[in-house]
């Protein structure tokens, strides 16, 4: 049956340090990159690397597990998105430990309520079973029914699209579009590289402008933003961004403006991509260097149908407490960590006798949400 799936378009990872909040964003942007790039690549190797085994005492030996639910427009571009499910396990090489092993991979979708089997490959060893309503679709003989040929530490999306299939591809760029719009690598958190964001505003007006309005309304002294030409000896470096002020009557540049306007500087264009496309944004820390109100803002642009019409995602871990009382229940996800160093977490539309006009500030301060931190 097709699952029941009421989400938010905001989700708010919220607990202590070290309580793994930034593992759980880490496990979307994995399983993205696991599942669409060919296998034996380093950027897939490094992920591979990042997650499995997974490091707990009791499931050392066992394979790491991700499943992902999703409205996409994959069978059918540019029409209504259905829900997939894709699921995915992988495990090390019992004869070498360096080797990943694929050991369960399958897609489904929901038409009329009910689940469809797409392709399914039920272990490492075995055919990937493919139905006939994308067989014809993967390129392969709607009577054939199975892939035979693709190897026990390669993933099937990931193969086909290196195959140029085009069902297979469009699966993998979506998956790896997910990167464009999170700040979570493999070990650390990390802003998108100056240059890149500079690039993406030099050849996207709409997007520069409403960056630029943006960092206007959230920094009093800036009136506009601009990407300029430079001669330089590396043509890697020929574009600069510079930020008008209302005094000093000079631009400046972004090296000299503020902590806050710089991290803005490198979110915004993650954010509207996200909403121009309809992806879920992992972002980590969203809050560091910001006010709570322009945190608050951009958690805004996601509930509103008008600024968020495809209904794209916002997954954040945040400390700033100050955010709850502008929040919904069902948008707080609590963190805790046990004492054997595994990771729970519980939304607040779990804790029972939770009232939905309840605000959630004193709530979680007073412990009945769980997720504070003990110190000393």
């Amino acid at each position: 049956m097709k699952p029941d799936i009421r989400l938010p378009t905001i989700a708010v990872l919220m607990g202590p340090n070290g309580s793994g909040k930034t593992t759980l964003l880490r496990a979307l942007t994995t399983m993205a990159n696991v599942a669409s790039l060919p296998s034996r690549s380093d950027d897939a190797n490094a992920f591979i690397d990042a997650v499995v085994p997974f490091a707990s005492e009791s499931t050392i030996g066992d394979a790491t597990r991700f499943c992902l639910d999703v409205e996409a427009d994959w069978l059918a571009l540019d029409e209504t998105p259905q829900l997939f499910r894709y699921e995915l396990a992988l495990r090390r090489d019992r004869r070498d430990q360096n080797s990943p092993v694929f050991s369960y991979e399958a897609l489904s979708h929901f038409p009329r309520g009910r689940s469809r089997r797409l392709f399914e490959r039920e272990s490492a060893e075995a055919p990937v079973r493919v139905s006939r309503e994308i067989s014809g679709a993967l390129g392969f003989d709607s009577r054939a029914g199975r892939i035979g040929a693709i190897r026990d530490d390669a993933p099937v999306i990931g193969t086909l699209a290196m195959l140029k299939v085009p069902l297979a591809t469009r699966i993998a760029d979506w998956l790896q579009s997910l990167a464009v719009v999170s700040n979570v690598s493999i070990v650390k958190t990390l802003a998108l590289p100056t240059k890149n964001v500079v690039d993406i505003l030099a050849s996207n007006s709409e997007l520069r402008a409403w960056a630029s309005k943006h960092l206007e309304s959230s920094d009093l002294g800036i009136q506009g933003v601009e990407v300029r030409e430079r001669t330089v000896t590396d043509p890697e470096d020929w574009l600069t961004v510079w930020f008008n002020h209302r005094e000093p009557v000079a631009a400046l540049p972004l090296m000299v403006q503020s902590g806050g306007t710089q991290r803005l500087f490198h979110l915004l264009p993650q954010l509207y991509v996200a909403l121009e496309k309809g992806l879920p944004a992992a972002l980590d820390e969203i809050d560091a260097d910001l006010h709570v109100d322009i945190v608050g803002d951009m958690l805004g642009w996601f509930r509103s149908r008008e600024t968020n019409p495809r209904n794209a995602q916002l997954l954040v871990t945040s400390h700033n407490v100050g955010l709850l009382d502008d929040m919904e229940k069902e948008e707080l996800f609590v963190v805790e960590k046990t004492r054997r160093g595994e990771t729970k977490v519980h939304g607040a539309q779990d804790v029972r006798g939770l009232r939905r006009d309840t605000r959630l500030y004193p709530k979680y301060r007073a412990g009945v949400l769980g997720g504070i931190p003990k110190v000393g």
